[in-house]
Protein backbone atom coordinates (compact mmCIF):
# COMPACT_ATOMS: atom_id res chain seq x y z
CA UNK A 1 0.00 0.00 0.00
CA UNK A 2 1.13 3.55 -0.67
CA UNK A 3 2.33 5.77 2.11
CA UNK A 4 0.32 8.74 3.23
CA UNK A 5 3.53 10.63 4.05
CA UNK A 6 6.59 9.96 1.93
CA UNK A 7 9.99 10.92 3.28
CA UNK A 8 12.82 11.86 0.94
CA UNK A 9 16.12 12.74 2.56
CA UNK A 10 18.37 15.25 0.83
CA UNK A 11 21.15 14.62 3.34
CA UNK A 12 21.66 12.72 6.56
CA UNK A 13 23.36 15.46 8.56
CA UNK A 14 24.13 19.09 7.88
CA UNK A 15 26.55 20.97 10.10
CA UNK A 16 24.87 23.16 12.75
CA UNK A 17 27.04 26.11 11.77
CA UNK A 18 25.10 28.18 9.18
CA UNK A 19 28.40 29.36 7.64
CA UNK A 20 29.61 25.80 7.07
CA UNK A 21 28.51 23.74 4.08
CA UNK A 22 29.57 20.31 5.40
CA UNK A 23 26.95 17.66 4.79
CA UNK A 24 26.79 13.87 5.03
CA UNK A 25 24.80 12.33 2.16
CA UNK A 26 21.83 10.16 3.11
CA UNK A 27 22.59 6.50 3.60
CA UNK A 28 19.95 4.10 4.93
CA UNK A 29 22.52 2.12 6.93
CA UNK A 30 23.89 5.29 8.55
CA UNK A 31 20.35 6.45 9.31
CA UNK A 32 19.91 3.37 11.52
CA UNK A 33 23.16 4.25 13.32
CA UNK A 34 22.62 8.00 13.50
CA UNK A 35 23.47 8.02 17.21
CA UNK A 36 27.19 7.66 16.37
CA UNK A 37 27.19 11.29 15.21
CA UNK A 38 25.95 12.72 18.53
CA UNK A 39 28.44 15.32 19.82
CA UNK A 40 30.89 14.67 16.98
CA UNK A 41 32.72 17.68 15.63
CA UNK A 42 32.46 18.85 12.06
CA UNK A 43 35.65 18.11 10.12
CA UNK A 44 35.48 21.54 8.44
CA UNK A 45 34.52 24.05 11.14
CA UNK A 46 34.73 21.96 14.35
CA UNK A 47 31.16 22.79 15.42
CA UNK A 48 28.83 20.11 16.78
CA UNK A 49 27.32 17.93 14.03
CA UNK A 50 24.39 16.52 16.01
CA UNK A 51 23.20 17.29 19.51
CA UNK A 52 21.42 14.69 21.62
CA UNK A 53 18.31 16.89 21.72
CA UNK A 54 18.23 17.18 17.90
CA UNK A 55 18.73 13.41 17.58
CA UNK A 56 15.82 12.69 19.94
CA UNK A 57 13.56 15.18 18.11
CA UNK A 58 14.42 13.58 14.77
CA UNK A 59 13.62 10.11 16.10
CA UNK A 60 10.31 11.31 17.58
CA UNK A 61 9.38 12.99 14.31
CA UNK A 62 10.21 9.90 12.21
CA UNK A 63 8.31 7.66 14.65
CA UNK A 64 5.26 9.93 14.29
CA UNK A 65 5.47 9.67 10.49
CA UNK A 66 5.82 5.87 10.69
CA UNK A 67 2.81 5.72 13.03
CA UNK A 68 0.69 7.90 10.72
CA UNK A 69 1.65 5.76 7.72
CA UNK A 70 0.87 2.55 9.59
CA UNK A 71 -2.60 3.60 10.71
CA UNK A 72 -3.75 6.00 7.99
CA UNK A 73 -2.23 4.76 4.71
CA UNK A 74 -5.61 3.25 3.90
CA UNK A 75 -6.78 6.81 3.12
CA UNK A 76 -4.70 6.71 -0.06
CA UNK A 77 -7.22 4.31 -1.67
CA UNK A 78 -9.61 7.25 -2.03
CA UNK A 79 -7.27 9.37 -4.14
CA UNK A 80 -8.36 8.64 -7.71
CA UNK A 81 -6.62 11.64 -9.22
CA UNK A 82 -2.89 11.89 -9.33
CA UNK A 83 -1.77 13.98 -6.42
CA UNK A 84 0.23 17.10 -6.98
CA UNK A 85 3.42 16.45 -5.10
CA UNK A 86 4.60 19.30 -2.99
CA UNK A 87 7.94 19.72 -1.38
CA UNK A 88 8.19 20.40 2.32
CA UNK A 89 11.45 20.71 4.21
CA UNK A 90 11.82 19.71 7.82
CA UNK A 91 14.79 20.85 9.85
CA UNK A 92 15.40 19.48 13.32
CA UNK A 93 17.75 22.12 14.60
CA UNK A 94 16.71 24.20 17.59
CA UNK A 95 13.23 22.67 17.34
CA UNK A 96 11.37 21.23 14.39
CA UNK A 97 10.94 23.77 11.58
CA UNK A 98 8.75 22.87 8.64
CA UNK A 99 8.90 25.03 5.51
CA UNK A 100 6.95 24.78 2.25
CA UNK A 101 9.43 24.68 -0.63
CA UNK A 102 6.84 25.14 -3.38
CA UNK A 103 7.26 28.26 -5.45
CA UNK A 104 4.23 30.50 -5.29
Amino acid sequence: MRKLIEVVHSSLIDCDNPKCSFSIPYDEQLDRELHIFINRTCPECHENLLTRADYLQYKKFMNAIDWANKWFSWLTIFSFKKRKRGSVSVNVREGIRITDDQQQ
